[in-house]
């Protein structure tokens, strides 16, 4: 198909999106048809090659009105072409207005926005549609799982004693916590492979070898110590296969406060299989303050993977922040706004709201990356990876 056919296309989609007083408003129009049509071109090139938003140091390629070459070749009379390469010294910028106003208006989806980029107040990066639908859904829950809690036959089969009787409520009250056809076992056989929230390969590979590789890494809050693990093992194999006689270097330090972790060492001790298998046997005791004042983990990539809720986040960025001009990397595993983890303030410090002022961040999003989800499908987190812009 040709371009211009796309094009007129795109034209008269803008002229029925815009209000009747702007259809005439030929500026605003040719900018929202260039914006759709690099959108639309930037999709197509995903599906045939690769995501367009695999940044890394080096470079990354970025194609505005392009068609796969896979599908029509590379002598397609139809084909225009208008490619830059983007280094590392070009600063990333904000979203600009037209790209919020199609993803706002569901044209462009959260997986398109361009990364890297800027962040500033109204960027939607925690509020990302499976979180916004995933409380939705979670709050429903909660008032389904009280009034099973305060509902008469729940009374009835405490009083009875009737096991017949409270099976089946116990299977509902089971499908509304963990999901459907997940049993607590199987929860927690989850929690002691990888803690509240789930590493890939992908995500280690990456942590390892591209965004710490030089620097290392401290993990604040790292419970039993699964995440660690994973990364410390993933890095001693590499330091094996391809610097054998190198200089040993501790690449990650976890640390956690001991007082809340998602699976007691009375019960998982280090005997047991999980423990031997999937446990960190050097995270340290330190508060989250303290652990990333120290001066090991200075230049060192902040790491928190499913803080809990509460200031405990915001608190350990801050700290990491104003302990060294080398601190400037921060990995946050977890829910975006309103989800179970960190805080309001939290989101609101990358987003570069303080107070009643809302000024644009210096916070550069690096890199958003899917987890392995916990069965039940009842979490909605991801990987975030965020920059501080050097002014």
């Amino acid at each position: 198909m040709m371009i211009n056919r796309h094009v007129v296309f795109i034209r008269h989609l803008a002229k029925s999106i815009f209000p009747p007083k702007l259809r005439h408003n030929n500026h605003a129009i040719l900018s929202l048809t260039a914006a759709i049509s690099i959108s639309a071109s930037a999709a197509f090139h995903y599906y045939c090659n690769k995501p367009l938003n695999d940044w890394s140091e080096q470079h990354y390629r970025s194609r505005s009105l392009v068609l796969c070459e896979k599908e029509l070749g590379n002598k397609s009379p139809y084909v225009a072409v208008a490619e830059t390469t983007i280094t590392k010294e070009a600063a990333p910028k904000p979203l600009s207005r037209t790209t919020l106003l199609l993803y706002n208006l569901k044209l462009l989806p959260y997986r398109s926005l361009p990364i890297p980029r800027l962040l500033n107040s109204k960027d939607p990066v925690f509020s990302y549609p499976d979180i916004v639908r995933g409380v939705r859904r979670r709050h429903a829950d909660e008032v389904l799982l009280q009034e099973i809690l305060s509902s008469d036959r729940l009374m009835k089969a405490r009083q009875s004693q009737d096991q017949q009787q409270m099976q089946p409520i116990l299977h509902e009250v089971n499908e509304l916590v963990y999901g459907k056809g997940v049993t607590p076992q199987i929860r927690e056989d989850f929690l002691a492979q990888y803690g509240c929230v789930g590493h890939t390969p992908a995500i280690i590979k990456y942590l390892v070898d591209e965004l710490a590789k030089d620097r290392g890494i401290v993990e604040v809050g790292a419970g039993n110590g699964q995440w660690a693990r994973a990364v410390n093992d993933y890095h001693n194999l590499q330091m094996k296969q391809n610097s054998p006689s190198g200089k040993a270097f501790e690449f990650i330090l976890a640390f956690d406060n001991m007082q809340h972790l998602p699976l007691s060492p009375k019960i998982y001790h280090e005997r047991t299989v999980p423990a031997k298998q999937y446990f960190y046997d050097k995270v340290k005791l330190a508060s989250h303050v303290d652990a990333v004042k120290g001066f090991a983990s200075r230049g060192r990539v902040l790491m928190l993977v499913y803080p809990s809720p509460g200031e405990m986040a915001s608190e350990t960025v801050k700290a990491y922040m104003e302990t060294s001009d080398q601190n400037d990397t921060v990995v946050y595993v977890g829910e975006g706004i309103g989800g179970a983890n960190a805080s309001e303030e939290f989101f609101n410090y990358f987003l570069g709201k303080i107070g009643d002022s809302q000024d644009e961040s210096e916070w550069v999003l690096l890199k958003v990356m899917e987890v392995k989800r916990s069965p039940g499908a009842k979490g909605y987190e991801k990987v975030f990876v965020f920059q501080r812009r050097r002014l």
